[in-house]
């Protein structure tokens, strides 16, 4: 299992290696809508510098964007996108190019639904939950969002799909070790069980 952090010129990349390794995570994916300029020069240095870690770059796409896509397809070792709302969520899952949809649940209605979840398990999208979003939600918001994903979370196993939840830190405060990760993941199945129950 890999971790996906928010990258940012605030992340120095060897604490950050550091940190992650401390944490039991020996695999981080750089994510962040880059320019091609960035993009190349973040490859450059990974190729050139020694790390405890292994790193990989992740292009991220907040809207429906074909054109967006097909330009940094092949350029990032991973292609995701932010998703929330029906239209992106859809967007992401209709693509074999894409790999990630990140954040597919948001506060207030459910916009994730079983049509949605076929076309992830026929592209084999994986999803991913950002603990971030959790970090950031006030109470009422938080559980209407763990609300939201418990239900995701019940799709997701009936039509057999990746899912996992990530860190999505945009500094180091914010890192989670896999077993953390892992344990929300449960307590948001459990949740869901209870909700029904």
């Amino acid at each position: 299992m890999k971790d996906f952090v928010l990258y940012s010129v605030k992340f120095d990349l060897h604490e950050l290696a550091e940190a992650q390794k401390s944490l039991g995570n020996n695999e981080v994916v750089l994510c962040r809508n880059f320019t091609e300029k960035e993009l190349a020069e973040l490859k450059e240095k990974l190729k050139k510098e020694k790390f405890p870690v292994r790193f990989f770059t992740c292009y991220l796409l907040y809207k429906s964007s074909s054109k967006e896509l097909n330009k940094f397809k092949g350029k990032a070792d991973f292609i995701g996108v932010v998703g929330g709302a029906v239209s992106v969520n859809k967007f992401a899952v209709s693509s074999r190019q894409i790999d990630f949809l990140f954040a597919p649940c948001s506060y207030g209605r459910l916009t994730f639904d079983t049509a949605i979840a076929r076309t992830a398990k026929q592209n084999k999208t994986e999803i991913l939950i950002p603990f971030l979003q959790f970090l950031d939600a006030g109470h009422s918001s938080m559980v209407s969002l763990s609300k939201n994903y418990s239900f995701m979370l019940k799709l997701a196993r009936k039509f057999k799909l990746n899912v996992s939840v990530v860190s999505f830190a945009g500094n180091l405060a914010e890192l989670r070790s896999m077993e953390d990760l892992k344990a929300f993941k449960s307590f948001l199945e459990r949740k869901f069980e209870k909700i029904i129950g």
